[in-house]
């Protein structure tokens, strides 16, 4: 659990089970389960997921404009290489699901979870992240350069190579994560929270040379 209060999303116990053919501009998916399907890449206008549940849906490639997303648990999608820049995402759980070249730059992210997710090489460039969660997530070589954050946690996650260049690091703690180089901004970094092994790593990375006492 993070140590700061995130709100879940409110999604009824009963919902219609629906599998809509293609998606579309100006699509609203609202009170509705959606899964086992497989759509085409495509690029879309102004589609709303509200208070739903998508199982198993693969959106590959797709480019969604004017993306709004409340009150969803996504589970074993994939969204691989999706375009979802200035998205708004409230209150959503992304459960074991492939992101892995997302992009979510310039998004707003507010009270939303990714829990066993595959996410690297995504972008989070220039997004809002409040009170957002990664738990036991991939994220290799995404980019968090100049985004804007409270309440930020990542537990036992793998960091290695990600670029966080412009990210004010102040009390964000990756101690429990895994990474062998990162990209920070070294005017950034004071209240920066590591373990005693990543120091070292973020000492070198900022040109520290360490040297074996004799």
């Amino acid at each position: 659990m993070p140590n700061f209060k995130i709100e879940l999303p409110i999604i009824s116990q009963q919902l219609e089970e629906i599998l809509p053919d293609y998606l579309e501009d100006e699509l609203v998916i609202k009170h509705n389960l959606v899964q086992d399907i497989t759509y085409p890449s495509d690029s879309y206008q102004s589609i709303v997921f509200e208070k739903s549940h998508f199982k198993k849906v693969s959106v590959s490639g797709h480019t969604f404009n004017r993306f709004e997303c409340v009150d969803c648990l996504f589970e074993s999608c994939d969204f691989s290489n999706v375009e979802w820049i200035g998205g708004a995402f409230h209150r959503t759980i992304f459960k074991n699901c492939k992101l892995t070249g997302a992009n979510f730059a310039e998004a707003l992210l507010q009270n939303c979870q990714f829990v066993d997710c595959t996410i690297n090489y995504a972008s989070f460039n220039f997004s809002q992240l409040k009170r957002v969660v990664f738990n036991d997530c991939q994220l290799n070589e995404s980019e968090f350069s100049e985004i804007k954050w409270t309440h930020l946690e990542l537990y036992q996650c793998e960091l290695n190579k990600t670029n966080w260049i412009g990210t004010k690091l102040n009390k964000l703690n990756l101690s429990s994560c895994q990474f062998e180089q990162l990209s920070l901004s070294p005017d950034l970094i004071r209240g920066f929270i590591v373990n005693y092994e990543q120091a070292i790593i973020v000492g070198m990375t900022l040109g520290l040379v360490l040297d074996e006492p004799r």
